[in-house]
């Protein structure tokens, strides 16, 4: 649960919440996002003044308004919240509404939802939203992995992300660890782009915190 000074939905433009309002049941002031598999809701995110909710679910968040070969942009993120603080931040990649997918992956990414959205969005770039702290930044590393069919193991020990990687070990300083460092470290190139938001840990803590 976020603070008293979280204002809630109330924070997007209309021009977003337009975009993405057939991909929200809302309710006066709270936004309920719908996590899906096979067409089952698996789980809800609330977005409410003062209340933010992200489950943890094997089910996805999918916004995509065309035929899903036809994006050339898919973007991932923990919650829907942050994917529409995002946009708030970058509407421009929403004038064309076809050229673009999101989705939320609730708290705890997994293989099977990355897989799945590699095999739907075959054209598609993938951009991450995810946390800039170490859960976040971890998720990058492990979505990248995911993507090529690989795996890996992280552990936080004192200043040092210890990674075990096709039984190789490997230690990258947490102050400098990020999804590029570390397909240096093990030889991986994966061309997602990262994008964090200075200073602040996700794009709704920013709209938070700087409102």
């Amino acid at each position: 649960m976020l603070p008293l000074s979280d204002p809630g939905p109330s924070i997007i433009s209309p021009f977003v919440q337009a975009f993405f309002a057939d991909h929200a049941n809302i309710q006066h002031d709270t936004f309920l996002f719908s996590y899906q598999h096979n067409l089952h809701c698996l789980a809800t995110e609330y977005w409410a003044p003062a209340l933010h909710l992200v489950p943890v679910s094997a089910g996805i968040w999918l916004v995509n308004e065309g035929f899903p070969a036809q994006a050339r942009h898919l973007f991932l993120g923990h919650s829907a919240a942050d994917i529409l603080c995002f946009c708030q931040l970058r509407p421009e990649w929403l004038r064309i509404p076809g050229n673009v997918a999101f989705a939320a992956l609730g708290l705890l990414a997994t293989a099977d939802q990355v897989g799945f959205l590699k095999e739907i969005f075959t054209n598609a770039k993938v951009h991450t939203l995810f946390d800039a702290g170490l859960t976040g930044r971890v998720t990058d590393c492990k979505v990248a992995l995911w993507r090529a069919g690989k795996n890996a193991s992280f552990r936080i020990t004192d200043d040092l992300v210890q990674i075990n990687y096709h039984n190789r070990k490997f230690s990258i300083p947490t102050a400098v660890f990020s999804l590029n460092r570390f397909e240096k470290t093990v030889a991986l190139r994966s061309n997602i782009r990262t994008h964090k938001p200075k200073c602040f840990d996700s794009y709704h803590e920013f709209f938070v915190k700087t409102r």
